[in-house]
């Protein structure tokens, strides 16, 4: 199991849910926030689009279906990334893709 298929959504009383709800209202409307356990680590597969600026694979990439950002395991978002980057090379002519600097970046980290 990879990606974001291990979180486990919280059950919220209604009080909580209207605590968060008063929240989302606070900070704006256009967002959502969840309540899931916590995890140790998560990781995130990002390509590189600009100096200093790094976008989810997922977004760069939009022509390769069922590509995942997102994984629960260093090993896994690593054999990802190879796969990607192999992909990449064998295709860009055929799919006329830009093949940009891919990295794993580690964005939660609870157990401090």
């Amino acid at each position: 199991m990879s990606d974001l298929e291990k979180i486990n959504i919280v059950a919220l009383s209604e009080e909580d849910l209207k605590k968060i709800r008063d929240l989302e209202k606070k900070i704006s409307d256009d967002i959502c926030l969840v309540a899931v356990h916590k995890i140790d680590v998560l990781y995130i597969i990002e390509a590189k689009l600009s100096p200093n600026v790094w976008n989810k694979v997922d977004a760069v990439y939009p022509e390769i279906k069922d590509l995942k950002p997102y994984y629960n395991n260093y090993d896994d978002a690593k054999a990802s990334k190879s796969a990607l980057k192999t992909f990449l090379i064998h295709n860009k002519v055929k799919l006329n893709i830009t093949k940009r600097p891919v990295r794993i970046r580690q964005i939660i980290n609870t157990k401090d």
